[in-house]
C-alpha cells in the first residue's frame, strides 16, 4: 500500500523564495532517482506565507524508510538548514486510502494510469 508523509517547516521570510526553489529542485530530483517515491507535492500556507508544507507519496512503508536515509533528502536538509526556522515536522504519517486525482487523471486523459503508480 502507498504511505504518505506530510512534513510543516517555516521558513525565514528573506528565505522563502530560495527554500521554494530548493524544495522544487529536491521534488523532482526524488522522483526521477528514488523509484519508491511516487510523488511530491509542496505547498504554501495561505494565512502563514513562511509555513510550508511536504506532501510525499510512496510505494511503501519500506519506501520511505530508505529515502529518509538517502543521499537526496540529506543533501537537501544540508542546504535548507539555514533557511528553517522550525521543522521539519512530520505532521502526518500513514496509509494512502484513496485519492480522487487516480481515478480524474486517468478518466479525463482516456489512457491507463495504472503503470505510472506501480513503477
Amino acid at each position: 500500500m502507498r504511505y504518505v508523509v506530510i512534513v510543516v517547516y517555516r521558513v525565514f521570510p528573506d528565505k522563502r523564495e530560495s527554500f521554494f526553489n530548493l524544495v522544487r529542485k529536491e521534488a523532482d530530483a526524488l522522483v526521477q532517482n528514488e523509484l519508491g517515491t511516487l510523488h511530491v507535492t509542496n505547498m504554501i500556507d495561505q494565512i502563514d506565507p513562511n509555513k510550508l508544507l511536504n506532501l510525499k507519496i510512496f510505494e511503501s512503508k519500506e519506501a520511505y524508510e530508505e529515502h529518509k536515509s538517502g543521499l537526496i533528502l540529506k543533501a537537501f536538509l544540508k542546504e535548507a538548514d539555514e533557511m528553517i526556522i522550525e521543522g521539519p515536522n512530520v505532521i502526518f504519517e500513514g496509509i494512502h486510502m484513496y485519492s480522487c486525482d487516480d481515478y480524474t487523471l486517468e478518466q479525463k486523459s482516456g489512457e491507463d494510469m495504472t503503470a505510472y503508480f506501480k513503477r
